[in-house]
C-alpha cells in the first residue's frame, strides 16, 4: 500500500486531475494485466519443465519456442492494423479467454497422457498466432486511459504489477511441480487467463479508427503501408528498431533456453530452483520498476535505457558461469532491475511521441522488428546444443557480444544522446 499511496502523491503534486488509481478503466486493464503475468509465468515455466524434464528433450526446447515466435513475427502487423480498427479492449478479451480455452484444453490431453512434443509445437503455434493480437492493442491501450503526464507512472505502476505477478506465478508453478503435478500448473494458468478476459471485458475503450462500412482490403493494406511509413519518419524509431533486432537475437535465446538447462544440468537443480531463479528476476523487475516510478526519469531516457541493456547483457554473461542457485538469484535480480528500467523508458517514449491513431501500428511494427531474429536465436541455440556446444559457452560468447554492440551503438548513433536533452 505504501507504494500505491506515493505514486497517488506524486500524481497529484505533478498536477494531474487525478490519480491513475481513480481511473476505472485503469483498474481494470491493471488487474487484467496482473493475471496474464501470473498466468504466462506459471505456463511458461511448466512448459520448459516439462520439455526438458518431463520429456527429457533439451534441444527441443527451442523448437518449441520458436513456434510460438514465428506466426508472432509475421501477423504482428497485421495485429497492429487490427488494434487500430477494433476496440483493443474486445480484441484483448478474444484472445485472452481463446488462450485460456487453449491451456484448459491442454490440460484435459496430459491428464489422457497423451501430451508429446508435437502437442506442445502445435499449442506454441496457436500461442503464437494470438499473441501476434494481443501485443499491440496491450501496448496501445494505456495512452487512451491515462493523460500523457501521467503516462510513464502508469507503465511504472503497470510494469510494477506485472513483474510481482512473475514473482509469485514462478514460485506457485514451482510448488505446483514440486508437490502436485503439470496439471495442477497448466489448469491454474487457465484459470487465471480467462479472469483476465472477463476483466478486460468490462473496460469502456472505443476504437481510434472505427471500421466503416467501405472499408475493404485495399484499405486495410494501405493502412499497413500508412504505419511503416510513418515509422520510416522518425530516426529515433529506426535506431531503436535495429538495436532491438541485436538485442533479441543474441540475448532471448541463449537466456530464455539456458536457464532451465543450467538449472537441471550445471546445477542439478529442480523445478523449485527453476522457480527461485525465475522469481528473482521478476523481483529485480519490480525494484526496478518502483525505482523508475519514483525518479520520473525526464532526461536522456534512451541513453539510459540502452546503458542498462549493456550492463544486462554483461551479468548474463556472468550468469552463464554459476555454481549455485544464490549466485544466480543475485545476479538475476540486477538483470530484473535493468530489464525494468528499459522497458518502462523506452514504450512512454514511444506513446508519447506517436500519434494516437498510429500507435497499433507502431508498436506492431516495433515488436515485429525486435522479435523477428528471436525465432532465429532458438534456432541456432538448438542447433549449437545439437551438436554438442555448451550452454554455458553460448551464453557467455552471445551476452558478451550484446555488451559491446551496444556500447557502440551509444558510442556511434548520435540521435540517442539528442532525445531528452
Amino acid at each position: 500500500m505504501s507504494l500505491v499511496k506515493a505514486n497517488v502523491m506524486q500524481d497529484v503534486m505533478e498536477g494531474g486531475n487525478e490519480s491513475v488509481f481513480r481511473n476505472r478503466q485503469f483498474l481494470f486493464i491493471w488487474l487484467a494485466s496482473t493475471f496474464t503475468g501470473l498466468a504466462f509465468s506459471i505456463y511458461l515455466l511448466t512448459e520448459s519443465w516439462y520439455v526438458v524434464q518431463g520429456l527429457n528433450m533439451e534441444s527441443w526446447l527451442g523448437i518449441v519456442m520458436m513456434m510460438t515466435t514465428i506466426p508472432r513475427v509475421l501477423l504482428m502487423t497485421v495485429g497492429g492494423v487490427v488494434a487500430d480498427r477494433f476496440k483493443r479492449s474486445h480484441i484483448l478479451f478474444i484472445v485472452n479467454a481463446i488462450r485460456g480455452v487453449f491451456i484448459l484444453w491442454l490440460f484435459f490431453i496430459m491428464m489422457s497422457g497423451n501430451l508429446s512434443i508435437w502437442f506442445l509445437i502445435v499449442f506454441a503455434l496457436g500461442f503464437g498466432i494470438l499473441d501476434a493480437f494481443f501485443w499491440p492493442s496491450s501496448n496501445a491501450i494505456v495512452p487512451q486511459l491515462v493523460k500523457k503526464n501521467q503516462l510513464t507512472r502508469a507503465n511504472s505502476i503497470m510494469q510494477t504489477s506485472n513483474h510481482f505477478s512473475f514473482i509469485l506465478g514462478p514460485a506457485i508453478a514451482g510448488v505446483l511441480l514440486k508437490f502436485s503435478s503439470f496439471q495442477g500448473a497448466f489448469l491454474t494458468s487457465s484459470i487465471l487467463l480467462l479472469i483476465s478476459a472477463v476483466l478486460v471485458i468490462n473496460m469502456k475503450v472505443n476504437a481510434v479508427n472505427p471500421v466503416k462500412e467501405d472499408n475493404d482490403s485495399s484499405s486495410f493494406i494501405n493502412e499497413f503501408k500508412e504505419g511503416f511509413n510513418y515509422v520510416k519518419g522518425f530516426p529515433f524509431l529506426l535506431a531503436i528498431m535495429a538495436t532491438s533486432v541485436v538485442v533479441n537475437f543474441f540475448l532471448v535465446g541463449p537466456v530464455t533456453m539456458g536457464l532451465p538447462i543450467i538449472v537441471k544440468n550445471s546445477l542439478s537443480g529442480s523445478a523449485l530452483d527453476l522457480s527461485f531463479l525465475e522469481s528473482s528476476l521478476a523481483l529485480g523487475m519490480v525494484v526496478g520498476a518502483i525505482l523508475t516510478g519514483i525518479v520520473n526519469f525526464k532526461r536522456k531516457r534512451p541513453v539510459i535505457s540502452l546503458g542498462v541493456i549493456g550492463f544486462l547483457g554483461g551479468l548474463m554473461a556472468l550468469l552463464s558461469q554459476i555454481t549455485s542457485v544464490w549466485q544466480g538469484v543475485v545476479i538475476i535480480s540486477l538483470a530484473g532491475l535493468c530489464l525494468a528500467v528499459s522497458n518502462i523508458l523506452m514504450p512512454t517514449l514511444i506513446q508519447e511521441f506517436v500519434d494516437e491513431k498510429m500507435m497499433g501500428r507502431v508498436q506492431s511494427i516495433m515488436a515485429t522488428a525486435s522479435m523477428g531474429f528471436t525465432p532465429l536465436s532458438y534456432a541456432f541455440v538448438s542447433i549449437l546444443l545439437s551438436v554438442g556446444v555448451n550452454i554455458t559457452f553460448i551464453m557467455l560468447i552471445s551476452c558478451t557480444v550484446l555488451t559491446l554492440f551496444v556500447g557502440v551503438v551509444l558510442w556511434k548513433v548520435k540521435i540517442i544522446w539528442s532525445i531528452d536533452r
